[in-house]
């Protein structure tokens, strides 16, 4: 739900030097390896996995090899309309420390290509992506050997925290988003962005995809809770940190996040932003970057909170995953 402002700020943001701070402790040169993960009868998914590899700079280059040993993977969802790069200085946080990072491109939901949001080729297909992107990735040769696939965590912001759920076992329920819609015009953006909240169907054959692969997750602002109620979310069982931005206006406290707190079968780690709003979870921008994603509300240092924000995240795939 996050992109209708990002897609339009956001290119060029991997690797800023607003994350200098962090350069200090790096470990690893990062690397990339760039895949087409294709998805009969509909769009291929464009995957790029970022890598640890031997060096001490930090810039990406596509010609280094992985650092040896068996590490894990975090797959990163990004927001409705958005981009690979919108989470640029998290992913430079994970892998300098030895992670491996994906970030899947989601078909029709991307800045390129918005025409699935409010249908089943965005809410089912993005679960669906994440399982085909998966597979490509540990069937890889030149990856594959470096991945403990006992190992993967998840990050997703917004519409991407929604695909986390469905990941971890959730079952969306599409007439809430209906119900909800029709007793309440106080979740206005929801309501107006997703057609009064009722979901088009486009393939019939698309199905909610689980994959128990993933062993922890990250949820940032996740969107689209309203499709969740208790039965829906009775199987998500893994280890779950949820943040908030206190001034979301997009993604609702009542209908996203504390909704989530008060149905989910085990209490997930939960923090909340100070004054920031939907945006704030968005890489800070760099220079001559502009656009309504670049600006906080007074008051709010994006990189600042980042810094904490990437730490706080860190430690928790060393606690859920385990560390390398």
């Amino acid at each position: 739900m996050a992109g209708r402002l990002a897609r339009r700020t956001l290119a060029g943001a991997l690797f800023l030097p607003l994350a200098a701070p962090a350069l200090a402790q790096t470990r690893y040169d990062v690397g990339a390896r760039v895949m087409t993960v294709p998805h009969p009868g509909l769009a291929s998914i464009p995957v790029t996995v970022w890598f640890p590899a031997p060096g001490s700079g930090a810039v990406a280059k596509q010609d280094r090899k992985p650092a040896p040993g068996k590490r894990r993977l975090i797959v990163i969802s990004h927001g409705s309309g958005g981009g690979l790069d919108n989470h640029g200085d998290t992913i430079h946080a994970l892998v300098s420390a030895g992670l491996l990072v994906a970030t899947p491109m989601h078909p029709y939901d991307n800045r390129q290509d918005m025409s699935g949001i409010g249908s089943d080729l965005q809410l089912l297909g993005r679960p669906n992506h994440i399982v085909r992107a998966l597979d490509a990735i540990l069937a890889d040769p030149i990856l594959a050997p470096v991945i403990d696939p006992s190992r993967i965590g998840f990050m997703g912001f917004s519409a991407g925290g929604y695909t986390g759920l469905v990941l971890a076992g959730a079952v969306p329920d599409f007439r809430l988003g209906l119900a909800h819609c029709a007793r309440s015009d106080a979740d206005s953006f929801f309501c107006n962005s997703m057609n009064r909240g009722g979901v088009r169907r486009a393939r019939t054959d698309l199905k909610a995809a689980h994959d128990p692969r993933i062993r922890a997750a990250v949820l940032l602002a996740p969107a689209y809770s309203i499709f969740f109620d208790r039965h829906g979310l009775a199987d998500v069982s893994i280890p779950l940190r949820i943040y908030r931005a206190a001034n979301d206006t997009t993604v609702r406290a009542a209908t996203g996040e504390e909704h989530l707190l008060k149905l989910l079968p085990k209490p997930p780690e939960y923090v909340v932003i100070p004054g920031g709003d939907h945006n704030v979870f968005l890489a800070p921008c760099g220079p001559g970057m502009r656009g309504p994603a670049c600006v906080d509300p007074k008051g709010v240092d994006r990189v600042a909170i980042h810094r904490v924000m990437n730490a706080e995240i860190l430690d928790f795939f060393d606690r859920t995953l385990g560390r390398d």
